[in-house]
C-alpha cells in the first residue's frame, strides 16, 4: 500500500511539473553578418521560443563555429554535434537527388514561388532521397543564378577555356559541353579566394551569395541569365525531434515545414533585389540584363544539361513537369 501510494505520489508531480526545456544547437557555416544566419536564423529561433512556450530554444553557432565546412553539416546533424544546421544538399550528392530538379537552367524564376513549390512536392512525396532520415525544418531555393566573371562574358561561346565553378552537376555538365573546365568542390566560403588566386575565372552564383562570401570584391561582370538555383535545407536530428514532448514538437512544427518555407523564399527574393541594387549604386560592376536573343542563346546551350538530367531517371521528366506546375499554381 505504501509503495503505490508513493508511486502515485511521484506520477502526479511528474504530471505536474512542465516539461524540461530543450536547447537546440544550430550550425551554420555562414558569416554572422549572413543575412540568413544573421536575421533569418535568429528569427525563426524566437518564433520556435514563442511557438514551444520557452520550451524549446535554439543557441545560433554561426561562422562554421561547430564545423567550418558547408559539406560537412549534414554530417554535424548526424554525429548529433548540432541538432539543428543550414546544409547545401548539393555538397552530399546522392543524399536528395530529387531536390536536383531545381537546379536546371531556366526552370525556377523566383526564389519565392520555387520555395513553395519544392516544399509542395517533398510534402507529396515526389522528391527521392533520404529524407526520412531527418526532420526537415525548412526546404527553400535560391534566386536564380547569374553568371559572374572576371572577363566579360556574353555568349556561350565566351565561356571556352576559361576555368568555371558551379555547385551542381547540371551546370558543371552545361560548362563542359560549352567548352569551357567546369570546376567543382569549391564551397562559397572559398570562391572570392579562389577567383582572387586566379583558380577559377568565375562562378555561377544569385546576388545574395556574391554579397555575402564577398564574390562581389573580386568579379567585375555579371550577366543575368537565370542559371538554375541552389536548394538550400535546415535539418535537425530525428532522435533529438523525436525526444521533445508532443507539445514542444507540435510548436515547432507550427513554425517550420510549408509556413517556414514561404517565409525563406520570399525574404530570399527580397534580399537578393537589395544585394544587386547595392552593387547597382556602387556602379563598380558591369551588369548586363540580356537580350531575347541572349536569353534564347544560353537556353539552347543549357539544354544538353537538361537532356541528361532527364535521361539519368525516368521519372524526372514527369518531376520537372509536376514542379514546374507547383509554381504556375
Amino acid at each position: 500500500m505504501y509503495a503505490k501510494a508513493i508511486s502515485g505520489l511521484a506520477l502526479a508531480i511528474a504530471i505536474a511539473l512542465p516539461a524540461a526545456a530543450a536547447e537546440l544547437r544550430f550550425s551554420s557555416f555562414e558569416p554572422p553578418v549572413a543575412f540568413l544566419t544573421g536575421e533569418v536564423f535568429p528569427a525563426w529561433a524566437s518564433r520556435v521560443e514563442e511557438a514551444t512556450g520557452g520550451e524549446v530554444t535554439v543557441k545560433l553557432f554561426p561562422g562554421g563555429t561547430l564545423g567550418r565546412s558547408p559539406a560537412q553539416q549534414l554530417k554535424l546533424v548526424e554525429d548529433g554535434v548540432a541538432d539543428v544546421a543550414f546544409v547545401v544538399p548539393g555538397y552530399t550528392p546522392g543524399v536528395f537527388p530529387g531536390l536536383s530538379v531545381a537546379e536546371l537552367p531556366y526552370t525556377v524564376t523566383s526564389s519565392a514561388d520555387g520555395s513553395v513549390a519544392l516544399w509542395e512536392m517533398l510534402d507529396s512525396g515526389l522528391l527521392a532521397g533520404d529524407f526520412d532520415r531527418y526532420k526537415i525544418i525548412g526546404l527553400f531555393v535560391t534566386s536564380p543564378q547569374n553568371i559572374a566573371s572576371k572577363e566579360p562574358i556574353a555568349l556561350p561561346e565566351d565561356m571556352k577555356g576559361r576555368n568555371f565553378r558551379a555547385a551542381s552537376p547540371a551546370l558543371l555538365s552545361a560548362i563542359e559541353q560549352m567548352g569551357a573546365v567546369a570546376v567543382g568542390g569549391i564551397t562559397g566560403p572559398t570562391i572570392a579566394e579562389s577567383i582572387s588566386r586566379g583558380v577559377i575565372e568565375g562562378s555561377f552564383n544569385e546576388w545574395n551569395a556574391l554579397k555575402t562570401f564577398r564574390v562581389m570584391d573580386t568579379v567585375d561582370h555579371v550577366l543575368e541569365v537565370p542559371m538554375g538555383t541552389t536548394p538550400l535545407m535546415i535539418v535537425m536530428n530525428k532522435q533529438k525531434y523525436e525526444s521533445l514532448s508532443d507539445e514542444a514538437r507540435a510548436g515547432l512544427d507550427q513554425v517550420s515545414g510549408a509556413p517556414f518555407a514561404a517565409i525563406l523564399g520570399a525574404v530570399f527574393h527580397d534580399n537578393n533585389e537589395a544585394a544587386r541594387a547595392a552593387a547597382v549604386e556602387e556602379g563598380r560592376i558591369k551588369i548586363t540584363e540580356p537580350d531575347q536573343a541572349t536569353m534564347d542563346a544560353w537556353r539552347e546551350a543549357t539544354k544538353p544539361a537538361i537532356d541528361t538530367w532527364l535521361a539519368e531517371d525516368p521519372g524526372n521528366a514527369a518531376l520537372l513537369e509536376a514542379f514546374r506546375a507547383a509554381m504556375n499554381n
